[in-house]
C-alpha cells in the first residue's frame, strides 16, 4: 500500500497491486484494474520509487517471520 495525492490535495492509501498502467502527461493518470482512473501530483518516477520501497517492505518483514522459530 502507498499514499498517493489526488489532485485536489488529498491523499488516498492505495494498493499498488491494484495498478494495471500509468500514463504519463502533463500529470500521472493511473489505470486500476477494475477500470476506475485516478489523476494524481506524484511524478510516474516518484510512484515507481514509492511501490518499489513498499514491496522491498514487505518482503524484508516476511523474511523475517520465515527466520523466527
Amino acid at each position: 500500500m502507498i499514499w498517493v495525492t489526488r489532485h485536489d490535495g488529498e491523499r488516498v492509501l492505495l494498493n499498488d497491486d491494484q495498478i494495471l498502467y500509468v500514463e504519463a502527461t502533463h500529470d500521472t493518470l493511473l489505470v486500476l484494474t477494475g477500470g476506475d482512473r485516478l489523476r494524481i501530483l506524484e511524478s510516474p518516477e516518484e510512484l515507481v520509487e514509492r511501490v518499489a520501497h513498499w514491496r522491498q517492505r514487505i518482503m524484508g518483514l516476511s523474511m523475517l517471520h520465515e527466520l523466527e522459530p
